[in-house]
């Protein structure tokens, strides 16, 4: 009787045991300082205090953890209200030393104190990547700023 529990319970062990790897997702955790440069940014008024901004933008990411420097290339909107307020979204492809690639989605704006960041995919090594993060950001100039970042990248 034993012996036909072990010709069940085994296999099946050993099926949950390999689908698991093949399964395990790896879970980085980045952070570190950016600094980026504005390429782009043509503002427009359509109505009284009420501006749009187009912008695209560069960064390079100086990680806490060195080897995963990369460089970034984004896009996005603004939208300026009569009150004061403000808010910003728009996409990111982050480029590794290597050439593999990450896509990500960021929203910014006054009624947030760290903007946030989503990555949607990527290739090569971060093929079928996901995440999420945080991140800060200072003007230093009309064309410069510097900030900081932290978040998780899940792979697959």
């Amino acid at each position: 009787m034993r012996r036909k529990q072990n010709l069940v319970v085994v296999p099946t062990a050993l099926f949950i045991l390999v689908s698991g790897m093949a399964h395990a997702e790896q879970t980085i955790n980045e952070s570190g300082a950016m600094a980026l440069v504005i390429d782009k940014w043509n503002e427009s008024e359509p109505s009284k205090g009420h501006k749009i901004a187009d912008y695209a933008g560069r960064c390079v990411t100086i990680p806490d953890a060195p080897g995963t420097e990369a460089a970034c290339d984004c896009i996005g909107k603004y939208e300026f209200m009569q009150d004061g307020s403000w808010k910003g979204a728009g996409t990111c492809t982050v480029t590794y030393k290597g050439g593999d690639t990450m896509q990500e989605t960021w929203e910014e704006g006054s009624h947030l104190k760290e903007y946030l960041y989503k990555i949607t995919s990527g290739t090569g090594k971060y093929a079928g990547a996901i995440g999420e993060g945080t991140y800060t950001s200072e003007n230093l100039t009309d064309t410069l700023q510097w900030g900081r970042y932290k978040g998780t990248i899940q792979l697959p």
